[in-house]
């Protein structure tokens, strides 16, 4: 493959076009997301109790009113800002530095994967905090472990009673999670991205909507099983409680699987794809849109 590395987009155009998409696309999908928590923890799928996209909206309406669905998104609009910087700062410098060596920089696909692994490993320093506090406050009315008064009462409870590990609870499970759905989220990007404008880098914003619509779409059904898991680990209290007791992600998909069936592992599958599809159209088409116009 070519070494074009010069044609690519400079990194303090990267990190300022990302900042600002990423605090967008959350003020606009975060409902998404609480809803597909309070879908993902739930147990005994045989149940006719079991929360749809629809029930789940109505329940959350009925109980907790419009604030029920955007509980976290203080924590969580003020935390993707500096994370989802770090994130496609970090892959557009590991991308970089692949293409760039002779080893790897021959596997276009390799690049995009192991750039989207390294993107979210490091930007979850970030995401995780966030992550855990914006869960369990999405779910606590539903899993009635703990009642927080707003985000601030929530992080310093957890960091009083749980401390720093409380605070990254399931950082490997989030890694374990997101990496899959961030590598295969670039590389289907990427390529689809080549087949509308080649080896340019500017790409119009309807082309990129589509592109990153169908990835992020894709992305989030391939990682499902390993997102809820993920999701179960965070919102439980790190003591004292065994709703969810997983040694470790892999541990947590087996459990899920031997006690709750396969169709369990899938549950939430529609709420993630209504929340990624958006999310990862918005952040990327607005990202390629606003760095093209200051470049």
């Amino acid at each position: 493959m070519e070494n074009n590395t010069k044609d690519q987009y400079p990194i303090l155009i990267t990190s300022l076009s990302s900042f600002i998409s990423g605090g967008v696309a959350r003020c606009i999908v975060h409902p998404l997301d609480t809803l597909k928590a309070k879908i993902q923890i739930q147990q005994n799928p045989k149940s006719s109790e079991l929360l749809s996209i629809s029930r789940s909206f109505y329940q959350t309406i009925h109980a907790e009113g419009i604030r029920g669905l955007y509980r976290g998104l203080n924590i969580a609009v003020l935390g993707s800002l500096p994370a989802t910087c770090i994130y496609f700062t970090t892959y557009e410098l590991s991308k970089n530095a692949l293409t760039e060596s002779e080893i790897f920089g021959k596997s276009q696909f390799f690049i995009y994967f192991w750039s989207g692994i390294v993107a979210e490993t490091v930007s979850c320093v970030f995401f995780v905090p966030v992550d855990v506090v914006k869960e369990r406050l999405q779910v606590q009315e539903n899993l009635k472990l703990y009642n927080y008064n707003g985000t601030l009462d929530a992080f310093r409870t957890i960091l009083k009673n749980e401390g720093v590990r409380g605070i990254y609870k399931a950082y490997g499970a989030t890694v374990a999670s997101f990496g899959p759905f961030s590598a295969f989220y670039f590389m289907f990007y990427e390529k689809l991205k080549e087949f509308f404008v080649g080896e340019k880098k500017e790409i119009g914003f309807a082309h990129s909507l589509f592109c990153s619509s169908l990835a992020g779409s894709l992305s989030a059904v391939l990682t499902n099983p390993l997102d809820i898991a993920k999701v179960r680990m965070q919102v439980v209290r790190a003591t004292g409680n065994s709703m969810f007791p997983y040694k470790n992600m892999f541990h947590g998909i087996y459990l899920i699987y031997l006690t709750e069936g396969i169709r369990a592992l899938f549950q939430g599958s529609l709420a993630r794809v209504m929340f990624h599809t958006p999310n990862t159209a918005i952040v990327m088409s607005l990202l390629e849109l606003i760095r093209l116009k200051i470049a």
